[in-house]
């Protein structure tokens, strides 16, 4: 995937008050507006080019990796911190599961990897693959 030097859409939200945000992958930069605003019956605040404008999800999931560090099934991660492998381990990702305590709180999220063996994902970082 080649990206261009421009602001891509990954993600919106909001109830009365939408607001959207926006990633540049070459130069690291984040924007986000109010796109909508119900509150304001005459339309003055909406910004429908930008409300329509549809979220790129292949850039949203590379924010997501690159930036907020979350890795997803079928990545190759590398382990950089923990005690329960060891550090430099790389391996695939065969499934990502929130670990609940007994109340059914999400207390951390586990990668397990296609060998048997997890770890909390704080633990690993994505590495990219080289493109063939």
């Amino acid at each position: 995937m080649v990206l261009e030097n421009r602001f891509y859409k990954i993600g919106q939200e909001g109830g009365t008050f939408v607001v959207g945000y926006w990633w540049n992958p070459v130069s690291g930069e984040r924007k986000s507006c109010c796109v909508r605003d119900y509150d304001y019956e005459d339309g003055s605040r909406d910004r429908d080019d930008l409300y329509y404008e549809p979220i790129d999800r292949e850039v949203s999931k590379l924010f997501e990796r690159k930036v907020l560090g979350r890795v997803f099934e079928g990545d190759l991660v590398e382990v950089v911190k923990g005690r329960t492998i060891e550090h430099g381990f790389v391996g695939r990702v065969k499934k990502v599961y929130p670990f609940k305590d007994r109340y059914g709180r999400v207390f951390a999220d586990y990668v397990y990897f296609e060998d048997g063996r997890k770890i909390n994902m704080d633990n690993v970082k994505w590495v990219e693959e080289d493109a063939e």
